[in-house]
């Protein structure tokens, strides 16, 4: 089963370019305004919107996002209900929604019905930021099975190694730009690194990275399409303008789009490529 999210990127591929992934809280700034926001991103272009799940953030998700979570929290009654919320905020059919869950989140849950709550709202993929990778890639493969997307969340070089000897087939991975607070300030040559790091380890194993954190615009986005990124996303800005309206979100993607191009789509990565030359 291919879900929505390999079905976009796939044809992201096809069209020279680069996907677009955003992130809000389930309901902030309530569930109208959610909805609204989500729905004015996706006309505008957004590929793909993360949505994390009611409760605290951590500190890894900086205070913009840290006070959006709080806020959005008390609106919605549980895990099921921000899910159905989530999955209600397409525009379009292909529109696809990533399932994003902290590890509070299982204080509450167990992680198996977690996944099968995902599949009965309908929604494609599913990030565990907060877990070590070897628990990321044990649930992706249980993710994989039930037809969900798992999204990988790579921060550490030393799971570089555990990810290309995994199962998981053609992995997407969200790559930290660096070690920072999401809203922190975007590293260019850290992120170049890190993506040369990803494509040198996993050694020609096909998979998709999208990077995040500092990400804020044009500038970022076409330094990540330069350097062989697939996509890029979008966090504490969206969040922000989500806050002010639909039209303050719709500039947001509209602000990025035109860096989504890539000037070597449809080539391999870089540091694949380089190897295959060798």
């Amino acid at each position: 089963m291919t879900t929505r999210l390999r079905r976009r990127l796939d044809q992201a591929a096809v069209e020279r370019r680069g996907i677009l992934m955003g992130f809000l809280p389930a309901g902030y700034p309530s569930p109208e305004g959610f909805r609204a926001a989500a729905h004015a991103a996706f006309e505008a272009g957004l590929d793909a919107l993360e949505v994390s799940m009611p409760g605290p953030a951590p500190e890894l998700d900086g205070p913009l996002i840290q006070a959006a979570a709080l806020q959005a929290a008390p609106q919605m009654s549980g895990i099921a209900d921000a899910l159905r919320l989530a999955a209600s905020s397409r525009l379009h059919p292909d529109d696809s929604i990533v399932a994003l869950a902290y590890l509070s989140t299982f204080e509450g849950i167990s992680i198996t019905d977690f996944l099968d709550e995902i599949v009965a709202a309908d929604v494609d993929g599913v990030l565990l930021p907060q877990h070590p990778m070897a628990e990321q890639l044990a649930v992706g493969l249980e993710a994989q099975a039930r037809g969900i997307e798992p999204v990988l969340f790579l921060h550490l070089q030393e799971d570089l190694k555990l990810i290309a000897a995994s199962a998981i087939v053609e992995p997407v991975i969200y790559l930290q730009s660096a070690d920072l607070r999401t809203g922190g300030a975007f590293n260019p040559e850290k992120a170049r690194e890190r993506l040369e790091e990803l494509g040198a380890a996993l050694e020609g194993k096909p998979y998709d990275v999208c990077v995040g954190f500092g990400v804020r615009g044009l500038d970022e986005v076409r330094l990540l399409m330069a350097a062989g990124a697939d996509g890029a996303i979008i966090g504490t800005r969206l969040v922000a303008a989500a806050g002010e309206g639909p039209e303050a979100v719709a500039r947001v993607v509209d602000d990025v789009a035109p860096a989504l191009v890539r000037r070597h789509s449809g080539d391999p990565h870089p540091v694949e490529q380089e190897a295959r030359q060798a």
